[in-house]
């Protein structure tokens, strides 16, 4: 079956970017999710915060307006012995300063588009994990209200059949305790519903009275084959983006070691003589202390260790992959053997107690234990299958190449 539908419909918000509807599909949720997420929200104005600050890194330092007055007062002459000097200065950055600092800050922006996409995966996981868990309880709530009526039937059955005399009282007693076993499982199975769609709801920054009927492909799961953990993952290239800005803040270290130069030229005028003169300076510090240095080493030895960091974390996101495949494999093949083996031979085994107990070779509680472990045995190949789709929705997080 293709189309799993939850009985809860509601309308789903024209503002969250959809029309209006009376559906919600997976993709439909995980955009939903994208849209309305707090913490992808923040990832994205860290991102554009270090994109603003790309354009402040490295720029050209402000040129210094010099001003000087010589000789007024004192043993002077009042003003008319005064020097007056006005210069314009600017300093000029050598070893390639600025450009690192640029770059810096370049690298900075990539870190944080990393971790965005980082969360963004780990979001995206949740929600199908979610999304699924909801349509798996669904099915269990079908599969009990199912039941139920085949109970209701059978009460009315086992009751009609007293009248005439063809069955006990006995038989009539056990169909209504029968009955009332199948309302209790329903209450739990509706209250794990209902949670499950609040978990959902909340995922997806709607309310859970407005989310629409759910479909998706809830029967379908084929297998995976092992595979490496792709370099392209985000966690990955985080940490490559951070060594890279470790190589940089280490480049931009070393130039701070340059010898920068403060250049100015001015115009001086001379009271006493009434005469009026161009004048040049120029400075630099003696670089004697060279903390740079020291810097430098560090920003290196940093990138080093998270070249290390970056070998464990494949490491172990590679375990993690190998195993949860393996586990979803595992679990296919208990769902298949559940769906090709198990409930065919449960629904021959009640199809045939009900013949038999139509014609009365078989007795009223041998149909009840054949309806009750049918029933069982479609309620746990559904939850075979969730098992199966949640541990699918983990390996997202590592891999989303052909699954």
């Amino acid at each position: 079956m293709k189309r799993i539908t939850v009985l809860w419909c509601g309308c789903l918000l024209a503002a969250s970017g959809f029309a209006q509807s009376a559906t919600l599909n997976l993709e439909q949720a995980l955009e939903l999710a994208r849209q309305h997420s707090p913490a992808l929200t923040a990832a994205r104005m860290h991102t554009q915060a270090a994109q603003k600050a790309v354009s402040a890194a490295g720029l050209w330092q402000n040129p210094i307006l010099h001003f000087e007055a010589e000789g007024i007062g004192g043993d002077l002459d009042g003003f008319s012995d005064t020097e007056y000097t006005l210069a314009v200065a600017q300093n000029f950055q050598f070893g390639g300063l600025r450009q690192n600092e640029r770059l810096v800050a370049q690298r900075a922006v990539d870190v944080v588009l990393r971790q965005e996409a980082e969360r963004e995966l780990a979001l995206m996981a949740e929600v199908r994990s979610a999304f699924l868990d909801v349509v798996s309880q669904q099915e269990i709530g079908t599969v009990r209200a199912e039941q139920e009526q085949l109970g209701r039937a059978f009460v009315e059955v086992a009751k009609a059949r007293h009248r005439a005399g063809n069955s006990s009282e006995l038989a009539v007693v056990q169909a209504e305790l029968a009955l009332e076993e199948i309302a209790l499982s329903q209450t739990c199975c509706f209250g794990d519903l209902e949670a499950a769609r609040i978990r959902l709801a909340s995922l997806i920054g709607l309310p859970e009275k407005e989310m629409g009927e759910l479909i998706g492909d809830f029967y379908e799961f084929a297998p995976i084959e092992q595979q490496a953990l792709p370099e392209s993952h985000p966690a990955l290239r985080r940490l490559d983006a951070e060594i890279a800005m470790a190589h940089a803040e280490a480049a931009r270290a070393k130039s701070k070691d340059a010898a920068n130069v403060m250049l100015g030229a001015g115009y001086r005028y001379e009271s006493a003589g009434n005469a009026g003169t161009f004048v040049f300076e120029a400075s630099m510090p003696l670089n004697f202390v060279r903390g740079g240095r020291a810097e430098q080493a560090a920003a290196l030895t940093r990138a080093e260790a998270l070249q290390s960091d970056r070998a464990e974390l494949r490491r172990d996101h590679q375990q993690r992959l190998a195993t949860l495949i393996a586990m979803y494999n595992g679990s296919r093949m208990e769902a298949e053997m559940l769906r090709d083996r198990l409930m065919p031979k449960a629904e021959q085994t009640y199809n045939l107690s009900k013949d038999g107990y139509d014609i009365g070779r078989f007795s009223w509680f041998e149909l009840i234990t054949a309806q009750q472990q049918l029933a069982e045995i479609k309620v746990r190949y559904i939850e075979s299958l969730r098992q199966v789709h949640a541990t699918r929705a983990e390996i997202t997080k590592f891999m989303k190449e052909g699954i």
